[in-house]
């Protein structure tokens, strides 16, 4: 079986020690073919490219900013991502959106103005987006902002098959529709293992194998089981087994399919 983590930070501290045989074994011998590089501020940008570059038969990059970031984003960045974006590793603009828990940092306004930007140069290099969409405890409002902000501001013209991701999804069936209805697909990690979860699991379920992709957002949201260490790509394999054990079908099939759209969001055939 061959997977793909389409959403990683291994440029994370939490991997200075042993990044490099990480990629060059642990990676490989778990039967991951693709790891997705997350450059999410003005800072991670040239490492992630760089990430990219050192591996580059694994690691592909995406660029954007973390709209926890808005306020490191200046005007002077927007020429200088323009032009990173154009470069041969970058896949896709992210990751991009709203997140309503750090508002305090990252004021409401910074985020949406950022956000809108993000979708114009989304436009305008017609690559897809890494969506990162977070609620504040039970208001789903967040979600209702974005893609209100999608169907206004983003046309959704990609060179690719899909117009992006809403990664670490977490929410319910009526998020999950209003982003298949978008054409996006779902990003499911190690929270769709957590035992609370069940309505996600229940909303994937609904949503189908067909519209979602594997990720693990390591460092963070380590799977059932090894909760409390370090996530990395490895435990993507761990994730897809309960995946496909929650969905009823074959881990092969799982892997095949996820692997599949993967490729075909980030333009990978």
């Amino acid at each position: 079986m061959l997977f793909m983590d389409s959403h990683a930070h291994l440029n994370d501290p939490a991997f200075d020690t042993d990044r490099d045989f990480l990629l060059t074994h642990t990676l490989p011998q778990a039967g991951l073919v693709g790891s997705i590089e997350i450059g999410c501020a003005p800072n991670e940008w040239e490492p992630a490219l760089a990430l990219a570059a050192d591996y580059p038969q694994l690691v592909h990059a995406v660029l954007g900013v973390h709209p926890e970031y808005a306020p490191q984003y200046h005007p002077e960045d927007a020429p200088r991502l323009t032009q990173l974006m154009k470069d041969e590793h970058v896949v896709a603009l992210g990751e991009i959106g709203l997140d309503y828990t750090c508002l305090t940092e990252s004021p409401l306004e910074k985020q949406h103005a950022l956000f809108i930007h993000m979708l114009e140069l989304a436009n305008q290099v017609q690559k897809p987006i890494v969506l990162h969409v977070r609620r504040e405890n039970e208001d789903y409002s967040v979600y209702q902002d974005c893609f209100s902000a999608l169907k206004h501001h983003f046309k959704g013209k990609t060179t690719t098959a899909y117009p992006g991701v809403l990664h670490c999804f977490c929410a319910r069936y009526e998020e999950a529709k209003q982003a298949l209805d978008q054409g996006f697909l779902l990003g499911i990690n190690g929270c769709f293992t957590y035992k609370k979860n069940e309505y996600i699991r229940e909303a994937v379920k609904k949503a189908g194998l067909q519209h979602i992709i594997l990720e693990t957002d390591c460092p963070y949201l380590s799977p059932q089981g090894k909760r409390g260490e370090r996530n990395d790509p490895s435990n993507i394999p761990l994730i897809a087994q309960w995946t496909a054990d929650y969905l009823n079908v074959p881990v092969e099939t799982l892997a095949e399919i996820t692997t599949q759209n993967t490729k075909r969001l980030y333009g990978l055939q």
